[in-house]
């Protein structure tokens, strides 16, 4: 029995156009992020869905709402485990030296992101925590179904890598644009990727 997952990442917003960082900050969609929404939807519109899910940040939320206006009469669920990482007292910052907290603790973000806890945040392994509960719950809830999760480019990542069995050493090689989507075809213990 193949379960199929289409997840998709968030279109942008203003706060992704400028380059700051966003985490559990609840920034809506830009124009440019309810166009990539709507471009998603376009591709998804012969999908099937059976279910919905969503992160309660709007960004998350709108770009689902905006994938089913092709899908009526399915339902979204929110779930908060599907939130993107807190950056704690990074949240609003920038990648211009004026907005850094600490260039230390960026570069160590960068070169081995599973170290790392924000100050007042999160880090990736309790992010991979409880999204990986919610994964579950909704897998279970739709053997053989087709589902899509709205959620953010880090989540999404910890996402793939559990269910596709890779290194965490990966994260960072995992494109996550906004607008993108992946799909999972799940049979038994052996997923297949696919991407849009």
């Amino acid at each position: 029995m193949t379960t199929r997952v289409c997840l998709i990442r968030h279109g942008e917003t203003e706060w992704n156009r400028c380059g700051l960082l966003q985490g559990t900050s609840d920034i809506p969609l830009n124009e440019a992020g309810r166009g990539q929404a709507r471009t998603l939807a376009a591709r998804l519109a012969e999908v099937s869905l059976d279910a919905a899910y969503t992160s309660p940040l709007r960004r998350a939320r709108e770009t689902a709402e905006l994938v089913l206006t092709r899908h009526p009469g399915v339902g979204l669920e929110v779930l908060p485990e599907l939130r993107e990482i807190s950056y704690g007292l990074w949240q609003g910052r920038g990648i211009a030296p004026a907005g850094r907290c600490s260039p230390s603790l960026e570069w160590r973000w960068r070169d081995d992101p599973w170290r790392v806890r924000f100050p007042g945040g999160e880090t990736l392994a309790e992010v991979k925590a409880r999204a990986c509960k919610a994964w579950h719950r909704i897998l279970t809830a739709h053997p053989g179904g087709t589902v899509l999760i709205s959620g953010h480019g880090h989540v999404n990542r910890v996402l793939l890598i559990h269910a596709l069995g890779w290194p965490p050493e990966r994260f960072w090689r995992i494109e996550q644009p906004n607008g993108c989507c992946c799909v999972l075809e799940l049979d038994g213990a052996q997923p297949t990727p696919g991407g849009t």
